[in-house]
């Protein structure tokens, strides 16, 4: 079987997270190797990981790292570890990315912490204007009407 055919790798994954969840928002800067390694030893003590191992994976010149990295990477980017651990997870992990780039940006996510204080008649209302914002700015149209909850 072809790789193409196995579908993603782990260098795929891997780097599929790295474009996708940033820390400044879906236009900010990308998370480094370093920035990850050191967020994921900091918050799993008994994980080993580095910048070089991490920039290894992505490029896929190592290619078995231990299930505890595997699982701390995952926690890290928001992802449940089925992406890394499931062969066919990572192919529908398109709402897991959106949730993990909300969650890693802090200014997103606190408005959609406060959003959920709204009456339906103001989640609607700032619908509309999160629309109309995004349309001045040249935004991508939206997924349904405005104000649809």
């Amino acid at each position: 079987m072809s790789t193409a055919e196995a579908g993603p790798t782990l260098a795929d994954r891997l780097n599929r997270l790295f474009d996708a969840v940033r820390p400044e928002g879906p236009r900010g800067r990308r998370y480094t190797n370093e920035d990850v390694a050191a967020a994921v030893k900091r918050d799993n003590p008994g994980v080993r990981v580095g910048r070089a191992y991490l920039s290894a994976l992505r490029t896929g010149s190592k290619r078995n790292p231990s299930t505890e990295l595997l699982v701390a990477l995952a926690r890290f980017f928001g992802v449940p570890p089925s992406y890394f651990l499931d062969g066919g997870a990572a192919d529908g992990a398109g709402p897991e990315l959106e949730l993990a780039r909300v969650a890693h940006h802090l200014p997103v996510r606190n408005l959609a912490l406060r959003a959920l204080e709204l009456s339906p008649e103001g989640l609607a209302a700032v619908a509309r204007l999160v629309e109309d914002v995004l349309a001045r700015d040249g935004g991508p149209p939206p997924d349904g009407v405005a104000g649809d909850p």
